[in-house]
């Protein structure tokens, strides 16, 4: 299968999106390490970059997925055809539609990334051993420095520590190493923030967390919500968005639609236009045109855009509300699919607090991946698959443990 694989997705092309040109440029609201991979490759191996990367991307992508697989085989006693199921599920990723090794875009690095941070983690939650535990430590720096997503990783990590060494957490090596997980977030920001001062002059965290959040807020807005705004360049351009947008019909209040599912169809097909293509773009502008530099310019729209959020929230809550749930809907197809989940996450928890079962704690680890990067995503962008992809294979480990867990109680 992973023979297969390569020889079908080295012959495809490498893709170029949007995207693309922000990693080739480094722009300052990208993560730094995609720009630095592809920036190294591109110097290197100039006319062979496409080649080279899609095929380093390609084979990081299959070990990933090998190395994920025989965790999970070997964690969850998983037999032959679930085995081959998860194999299957890892590999859908990296054809139609996402091509995520052939895609010129962070992807292609922290989906490996994920799938390997996964694997140290197991291991380490199987064994206790120094080695997998400073990997973990690795893979999630190197992961969060790709994708910004995933930064809030070490807080499910020490939970499910937690309860997996409920009796002796707080003793020994045991509270070094949580003290550990507690501070990786702290220094995986320092780096992100070094790299900036380095490249960008300014020792800043990479700016676009907030103009990505603040679509939702836009979408939902009044005009009368300028009053509640203080700072004038804040309210300058919160008043140019706000007016492009009633002018374009992007807003909330542009159409009254039948149903919450409409308004946020509406929302999810235009997003680019309210985040890219408005607040960012125009915001930007607006500060360059009051003589600031590219730079000062996007650290400033990312820092207004932090100053109008909870302002918009708090005046829409109830709109914005409702467009949070429905985008989180979204992400998982079907309200039966989260509430699912989430019963399967607060079930698993107590279990896992009062049983010695190990199953309980890797249900719960699996479920709070899940529903923390769709909390997570529904927050700051929208449900898209590029975005809530990498925990596909999750989902059908949670059936797998759930029916082990049922034959146990049944022998019990």
């Amino acid at each position: 299968m992973y023979f297969f694989s390569f020889i079908f997705l080295i012959f495809q092309d490498a893709i170029y999106t949007p995207d693309t040109a922000s990693y080739f440029n480094a722009a300052i609201y990208r993560y730094p390490g995609y720009p630095i991979f592809t920036n190294i490759l591109k110097f290197i191996f100039q006319d062979y970059f496409d080649l080279v990367t899609v095929g380093i991307q390609i084979l990081f992508g299959l070990i990933a997925v090998h190395f994920a697989t025989k965790k999970f085989t070997e964690v969850f006693q998983l037999n032959y055809l679930s085995k081959l199921v998860v194999i299957l599920i890892l590999l859908f990723p990296f054809f139609n539609p996402l091509y995520v090794a052939n895609n010129i875009c962070s992807e292609g690095l922290s989906y490996p990334l994920y799938l390997l941070f996964l694997t140290f983690y197991l291991d380490f939650l199987n064994r206790f051993n120094r080695k997998s535990f400073i990997l973990l430590l690795i893979s999630y720096v190197l992961l969060t420095l790709t994708r910004g997503q995933f930064i809030i990783l070490p807080i499910i990590v020490l939970i499910a520590y937690i309860l997996m060494v409920k009796n002796s957490a707080f003793k020994g090596l045991h509270l070094k190493k949580m003290f550990l997980l507690l501070l990786i977030p702290f220094i995986a920001t320092v780096m992100d923030k070094s790299y900036h001062l380095l490249k960008d002059g300014a020792f800043v965290s990479t700016p676009f967390s907030f103009i990505s959040a603040s679509g939702s807020a836009l979408y939902v807005s009044k005009a009368t919500d300028v009053q509640f705004i203080e700072t004038d360049d804040d309210k300058e351009i919160f008043k140019d968005c706000h007016a492009f947008l009633t002018k374009n019909n992007l807003l909330l209040s542009s159409k009254n639609r039948a149903t919450p599912k409409d308004d946020y169809k509406h929302f999810h097909n235009n997003v680019s236009k309210l985040c890219n293509y408005t607040l960012h773009d125009r915001g930007t502008q607006c500060y360059l045109d009051k003589g600031y530099s590219i730079v000062e310019a996007r650290i400033a729209i990312e820092k207004t855009s932090k100053s109008i959020y909870p302002i918009l929230v708090k005046n829409n809550f109830k709109n914005w509300l409702r467009l949070y749930y429905s985008n989180l809907v979204h992400s998982f197809k079907s309200e039966f699919l989260l509430f699912f989940m989430v019963f399967v996450l607060l079930f698993s928890f107590i279990k896992s607090i009062v049983s010695d079962n190990k199953l309980y704690v890797y249900l719960f680890f699996l479920a709070s991946l899940i529903l923390s990067n769709a909390l997570i995503v529904a927050f700051a962008s929208h449900s898209i698959i590029r975005y809530v992809f990498y925990n596909y294979s999750l989902f059908f480990l949670i059936f797998v443990l759930i029916i082990k867990l049922i034959k146990y109680g049944k022998e019990a």
